[in-house]
């Protein structure tokens, strides 16, 4: 490659970078809590709490929100 074109490949790349560093953590239409003290958790982890009976304690509970093809799951506590 000329030294010409290995300029530009890497002022490029650099670009991208500071595009995917400058962008915010969550996108635009990120699912919010359904209430403060809320976090996000994986659908295994819904699931397995509700084979053990476990969506809800004294001192917790699992919340799936959302609608069809678009849910989001949720620990909750306090």
């Amino acid at each position: 490659m000329k030294r010409a074109n290995l300029i530009v490949l890497g002022a490029g790349t650099c670009t991208i970078g500071l595009m995917l560093i400058a962008s915010p953590t969550q996108p635009v239409n990120a699912a919010q809590p359904p209430w403060n003290g809320c976090v996000p958790v994986l659908k295994e982890e819904y699931n397995s709490a509700k084979m053990q009976k476990l969506l809800q304690t004294r001192f917790s509970t699992y919340v799936r929100t959302g609608q069809l093809g678009r849910r989001y799951y949720w620990y909750c506590h306090g």
